[in-house]
């Protein structure tokens, strides 16, 4: 990333939730400027339509359609201009969130593609964490997808507003899983730059997941993963391995096997009949794999119920 494309960034500890005292939005018609004031508190807007001028610590921006703002408490902000304006905006205090001092992108683009690859890589059977719980949440944003954007945002101003039992407990995780999508394609957009092949070869092995998670217990060949990624299967296998530590048909495996792992918790169905739903229809072949990912029967795992899952 070039110094002309620094943007002012801060971390945030994603297993601190954020505390949502507010969650609003405005449509001014006519034109209207943003009053000035200093609160103890952060404040996210989110433009729907129109324009939004904003100055903070003597930095303008100007937000339209899909741009996010953060704003940092005990810091004056203000409108420096009249405009129309639609915008939803989220009060809320965060003790995990933090600005970026010492504004070292070479760092944050080696942090963030370390993170993307140990995501690929871990262990969906284990309990820990694939990464630390640190990411980069950039003070001023465009979120791509503006549809989906406010279709979040219209469903927690309703629950907020419907006010239920714990109601700002809902609100406030809602918001949580905005802000780690927005980290998310943030950290996208930085691998598209620093790192152009590593990221070309993540969109297609996360194509290549998610096609796995939605049809894991259909019969799935070679031919289906070229037509899915209109590549040579050998090239796509080598880059997904390379990249996540499995080749597709054992992370297929992986995804079986983890489903088979639900269903002798929750149900009393015969094994047989689990291997069939997950997709494995020789119960022997099921039985196999199943001791070879975790390193006991079917029956032994239903015996004692919670599984070895950290040595798988």
């Amino acid at each position: 990333m070039n110094d002309k494309d620094k943007i002012k960034l801060f971390s945030i500890d994603m297993e601190v939730m954020p505390k949502v005292r507010l969650i609003g939005h405005v449509n001014y018609s006519t034109p209207w400027k943003h009053f000035t004031r200093t609160i103890s508190e952060y404040v996210m807007y989110f433009v729907k339509n129109g324009e939004l001028y904003m100055r903070e610590n003597n930095s303008d921006y100007v937000l339209k359609r899909g741009d996010i703002l953060l704003l940092e408490p005990n810091i004056e902000h203000t409108g420096f201009k009249a405009s129309n304006c639609h915008y939803y905006y989220i009060h809320f205090k965060h003790n995990g969130l933090s600005s970026y001092g010492e504004d070292d992108f070479t760092q944050i683009c080696s942090d963030i593609y370390i993170k993307r690859k140990l995501s690929l890589l871990s262990n969906v059977f284990s309990e820990k964490p694939s990464t630390d719980s640190i990411h980069y949440l950039p003070k001023c944003y465009h979120y791509k997808n503006v549809s989906e954007l406010f279709s979040k945002l219209t469903e927690n101003d309703y629950i907020f507003y419907q006010k239920l039992e714990g109601y700002k407990i809902s609100a406030s995780l809602k918001f949580a899983d905005l802000l780690m999508e927005i980290c998310r394609q943030y950290a996208s957009e930085i691998l598209e730059n620093s790192h152009p092949q590593f990221s070309k070869s993540a969109l297609k092995i996360r194509k290549i997941i998610n096609y796995l998670e939605k049809a894991y217990n259909c019969k799935i060949t070679s031919h289906d993963i070229e037509d899915l990624c209109e590549s040579n299967y050998d090239y796509v296998n080598r880059i997904f391995q390379r990249t996540t530590g499995h080749t597709i048909f054992n992370y297929l495996n992986l995804i079986r096997i983890k489903q088979a792992m639900d269903l002798i918790y929750t149900t009393s169905l015969k094994y047989s009949e689990i291997g069939y739903l997950v997709g494995i229809n020789d119960p022997y072949y099921f039985s196999k794999l199943f001791k070879k990912y975790t390193g006991m029967t079917a029956s032994q795992y239903a015996k004692n119920r919670c599984g070895n899952s950290d040595n798988l």
